[in-house]
């Protein structure tokens, strides 16, 4: 498990808020604090929607990056940056199976129930944070140092500079 800093906080979370860089990924929950605090739970309300809404959408756990980042958006737009902020967000399934099975961990890989990333800003500062959840214990690192490499590989992708921690 590694933890990268990013080098420029701005270019960081014009990158996060404003583009579909974060598509791939699930919000499992998140804390805003701006002139109050906002806690989400990314689990999605299934009764929400009606029935024919749910069977057209196939409506998962937990909601996608994309359909709540507009509202976070909202949440922190104003003159001073927000004081502190935490997402917790999960690589969607299916990217995370072909991200493991890159490493040829197919087998081992169904022991594996998320791929995570935690968005910290704090005191002016982004981190990223990766972790693995497994269904069970496992003494097997493959996936965590697959998981850290693919996080890096997705701060080049976006061009920015960014040093592990």
């Amino acid at each position: 498990m590694i933890c990268i800093k990013m080098k420029n906080t701005k270019a960081f979370m014009q990158k996060f808020l404003t583009t579909e860089s974060f598509a791939d990924f699930l919000l499992a929950e998140a804390r805003v604090d701006t002139s109050v605090r906002f806690d989400i739970d990314g689990h999605v309300r299934k009764d929400f929607f009606p029935k024919e809404e749910q069977e057209e959408q196939e409506l998962g756990e937990y909601a996608a990056w994309e359909s709540v980042r507009p509202q976070v958006v909202q949440m922190i737009k104003g003159k001073r940056p927000p004081l502190f902020m935490k997402f917790a967000l999960l690589y969607a399934p299916e990217r995370a199976r072909e991200c493991l099975a890159a490493e040829g961990l197919t087998e081992s890989g169904s022991f594996v129930r998320y791929l995570l990333c935690t968005v910290k800003y704090e005191n002016g500062i982004i981190t990223l944070t990766g972790g693995v959840s497994y269904q069970g214990f496992t003494m097997d690192k493959t996936a965590e140092k697959r998981w850290d490499r693919a996080l890096c590989a997705l701060a080049d992708r976006m061009e920015l500079e960014y040093e592990i921690l």
